[in-house]
């Protein structure tokens, strides 16, 4: 992933976006890909981690009371002060974004999907290749 390329994106995502704050993409482990530059780097492991946690609970509750699919479109959490939305970007990435709580939920997740059609291919992760040693 162009990383240069990619924040630009995530920046162009906000700016079009009334309302949002911060976007993120991260690995399904929770690893920061990229991130806007507004997010200081403490506060981007931080929502990866959240984000990554929310995202395998969705996953789990799609499992259960889905199709048995385990297919997540989208999660998202409402907080005092704002909102979380997270959607899969591509194999093994996710796109979370922060809004304020005056942003058009509909439009953030519309945004956001766009983006992810645009740059699906680039947004993915493979997975990390283990070592054999503990």
């Amino acid at each position: 992933m162009d990383l240069a390329r990619s924040t630009w994106l995530l920046e162009g995502l906000l700016e079009r976006t009334p309302g949002t704050r911060h976007a993120l993409v991260l690995s399904r482990d929770g690893l920061k890909l990229c991130h806007t530059p507004s997010l200081k780097a403490d506060s981007a492991d931080h929502l990866a981690a959240i984000a990554a946690g929310v995202q395998s609970l969705a996953h789990s509750a799609s499992v259960e009371f889905g199709n048995g699919g385990g297919g997540v479109r989208q999660a998202m959490a409402e907080f005092y002060g704002g909102l979380l939305f997270i959607v899969e970007a591509g194999a093994g990435a996710h796109l979370a974004v922060i809004t304020s709580d005056e942003a058009d939920p509909g439009l953030v997740g519309h945004n956001m999907n766009e983006l992810v059609e645009q740059l699906g291919e680039h947004l993915s992760t493979p997975p990390r290749a283990t070592t054999g040693t503990v």
